[in-house]
């Protein structure tokens, strides 16, 4: 059985806990300023908003790509900003696990979380044979709850090393995030040419809403039945 905790990778431990928590925030902000070179100004601050939204629940990659393809932005671009929010994301996890732990709400709902999945994998110990690929399925594939920050978790509660963790959730953030983009890109070329955007819009949102609410409702039966 792996230990409830994520192997240090032994390159961080000594860097102080200001540099931890403000790089994943400073490589966002050079990704934003790389894409506004390629953007015109109101597109900047589209793909801005879409990257806020993207962070906080409950929208995911399944309704944000569509939504900024449809509105203008590159499909590869969208699918680059979200992987590497999901990387992201994983990085300041994996570096400041402890200091999440101590925020208010935040903090005791992960360790509950933490136990949740424990007692589940102890149940099912074959599951953590496959503990990589999983992964990598969690996060590239929206399940109810799925994302880089429970990906954290997760591979803190298999025990995995910082380096093993971050993989998972890059590969998988990159798998899901072009998967979809290229599916929604593809699919705009059949759409009539004489159909608005705000209507090819609400046709894709109504898509990524439907798969969202399956892939949940399949969580929640395996929920129901574990």
């Amino acid at each position: 059985m792996r230990p409830v905790r994520i192997r240090g990778d032994g390159g961080t431990e000594g860097w102080p806990g200001w540099l931890k928590v403000s790089v994943p925030f400073l490589l966002c902000g050079i990704l934003f300023a790389g894409a506004g070179l390629i953007l015109p100004g109101e597109q900047r601050l589209l793909l801005l908003c879409m990257m806020v939204a993207y962070i906080v629940p409950p929208f995911g990659r399944e309704t944000i790509i569509p939504a900024s393809i449809l509105l203008g932005i590159p499909w590869w671009l969208i699918a680059v900003t979200l992987a590497f929010l999901d990387f992201a994301g994983g990085l300041f996890m994996v570096w400041n696990f402890p200091l999440v732990l101590r925020i208010p709400y935040v903090g005791p709902r992960i360790q509950r979380i933490m136990v949740a999945s424990r007692t589940y994998l102890d149940q099912r110990p074959w599951l953590e044979r496959f503990y990589f690929l999983g992964l990598i399925a969690f996060v590239s594939i929206p399940f109810d709850g799925s994302g880089s920050i429970i990906a954290s978790i997760v591979g803190r509660v298999l025990g995995m090393t910082e380096t093993e963790v971050l993989s998972c959730i890059t590969i998988g953030g990159v798998i899901g995030s072009f998967a979809i983009a290229l599916g929604i890109d593809y699919i705009t070329g059949f759409m009539p040419t004489e159909a608005g955007s705000w209507v090819s819009l609400a046709v894709f949102l109504m898509i990524g809403t439907t798969i969202l609410v399956m892939c949940r409702s399949y969580s929640r039966m395996r929920k129901a039945s574990a």
